[in-house]
């Protein structure tokens, strides 16, 4: 098993945030469209929910993080969207790492489809957010 630089809690935290700002968003806009899975969202919907509650939460909680646990998360929504396996972890840890970590945040929050892949990289790596 990998020993993640971010606790499988902070995950599932930013996990949990990312559904229920995905909840509050009007139907067809979290990721409907096939053809655009998993791309960034139009920016003017990031700047729309920017003054959610959920979405400045998750924004200020991702702030909070160290470059290195940013990158992890960078890594995990990588392997949960396919563009790494599980066993290529470290490469797309050292790729995002190798990022500008300040804009992580924006980045993270920009993907609509964040909780489904952060799931899919924590599940890949043999972790089961249920039982964190």
């Amino acid at each position: 098993m990998i020993d993640l630089p971010i606790s499988p809690e902070h995950v599932s935290y930013v996990i949990a945030m990312a559904r229920e700002i995905e909840d509050m968003l009007p139907n067809g806009e979290a990721g409907d469209d096939e053809s655009h899975r998993g791309e960034a969202s139009d920016p003017e919907l990031v700047v729309e929910n920017e003054y959610n509650t959920p979405y400045q939460e998750l924004r200020g909680f991702l702030e909070t993080l160290s470059d290195e646990e940013l990158a992890a998360l960078t890594a995990l929504v990588w392997i949960g969207r396919g563009t790494y396996d599980a066993e290529e972890f470290q490469t797309a840890f050292e790729e995002a790492a190798s990022l500008e970590a300040r804009r992580a945040p924006s980045y993270l929050l920009s993907n609509d489809l964040l909780a489904e892949y952060l799931s899919e990289g924590l599940s890949a790596l043999g972790l089961d957010v249920e039982e964190v």
